[in-house]
Formats: C-alpha cells, structure tokens, sequence
C-alpha cells in the first residue's frame, strides 16, 4: 500500500515541482541530481525537498527532481539522519513520460554521506525495472548523485 500511495504522489509531484535554484532562494537551497541514463548524462536542477510524518516519530525526506528540458523525474525517499553505504531508501524511482521505472531492492546501490541540517548528499546507481517483477522492460542508471540544500 505504501508504494502504490508513493507512486501516486509522485506522479502528482512531477506535475508541481518548484526549482530550488531560482532568484528569490537563499544562498544555502539550491542543489542538483546528476547520473547517466543508459550510457546518457543526465542533470536534474529543479528539485524540491518535502519532509512528511508517515508515523509519529518518522520523518522521511522525499527529493524529487526534473529538467525543464525533458520529461524524466527522479524520486528518492530516506529517513532524515540515515546514511552509510548500501542505505536503503524507502522508495527509489525514475518516471520515464508516462511510465514509472521502480528500483527492486537488491538491483541498486545507494550511499548517503550527508543526511542533516538542510542538507542531503549521496550516490546511487542500479536497474530500474516498469514494475516490480523481473521483466524485460529496464533502464540502468550509473553514476548517480545528488547534492540538495533545502
């Protein structure tokens, strides 16, 4: 249920999404997602940092980012403070026009150095699969970052 109710949210924050890099930001927002889709360079710099409660007690941060140049948007969910190697995320996506692309467990690696005071920094890379079972239907995404101040 957590991950159809994630995947209707994002579908719905791709429509919404503010840029953190915009004029009338503070020095401290801003920030970009940067990675290789199928062997292509990427670089998402409108992005947005929204924190929720799902229970009391859990805050989970939700990144999710875009070009205005094409229609991809990336969407990474972590709780606030995790980080180390292999961290993994509540949920990790890339739609794709109208096709969302979700990351199986297992098929990415994912590392957060910086989780805390207005800031998220890490890496990532893996498969991303049109559903969640094994088909023949993936796109690779490799030497993924991302570095946001919010």
């Amino acid at each position: 249920m957590k991950k159809a109710l994630s995947l209707i949210l994002f579908s719905f924050m791709a429509v919404a999404l503010n840029s953190c890099t915009g004029e009338d930001d503070t020095p401290s927002q801003g920030g970009s997602v940067k990675f290789k889709l199928d062997g292509t360079q990427k670089e998402h710099v409108i992005c947005i940092i929204t924190q929720t409660e799902p229970q009391p007690g859990e805050t989970v941060l939700v990144l999710t980012s875009s070009n205005t140049e094409e229609t991809g948007v990336f969407r990474y969910e972590i709780a606030l403070g995790d980080t180390g190697s292999n961290i993994t995320p509540d949920f990790i996506a890339y739609q794709l026009s109208n096709k969302m692309m979700v990351a199986n467990e297992g098929e990415y690696q994912t590392n957060v150095s910086v989780n805390s005071d207005g800031h998220l920094k890490g890496t990532f890379s893996g498969t991303f699969r049109s559903n969640l079972t094994n088909d023949d239907e993936f796109i690779t995404i490799t030497d993924g970052t991302f570095d946001v101040h919010y």
